[in-house]
């Protein structure tokens, strides 16, 4: 039946090395078998407790030629934070079109504190 080599000191061990490893995978997969539920749940909390929020798209046009999808969620004037295209938008006309890490960092680059700010009333005396 089973083959078992026994230990040096002449005792079986309780379970086998097959079923060690059986029971270690089946409690790795765990949480990425219960995560869509936990996750689903979050994701409906997280979306009750946001305030009413305009989602505008944009595209990254700050020295670069990419032109990714940027979407900027924007709540009373203020971009709150930056998305992109999630993955069940995706279809055959429109590949993955996902922001780089420069697109998706323009809310620092607008809000940074150092940033030069120029009122449009300076603008206007200027030309």
């Amino acid at each position: 039946m089973k083959n078992i080599k026994s230990q040096g000191n002449g005792e079986q061990p309780a379970i086998s090395r097959r079923h060690f490893i059986q029971a270690s995978s089946a409690l790795i997969a765990l949480p990425f078998v219960s995560s869509p539920a936990t996750a689903q749940a979050r994701a409906v909390t997280a979306t009750e407790n946001r305030p009413a929020e305009k989602v505008v798209q944009t595209c990254s046009t700050f020295d670069c030629g990419g032109k990714c999808d940027i979407r900027a969620h924007v709540s009373d004037g203020i971009v709150t934070r930056i998305s992109t295209r999630p993955d069940n938008a995706l279809d055959a006309q429109m590949p993955v079109m996902r922001a780089c890490v420069r697109g998706r960092a323009y809310r620092k680059f607008v809000y940074h504190p150092d940033r030069l700010k120029i009122s449009h009333e300076a603008r206007r005396k200027t030309r």
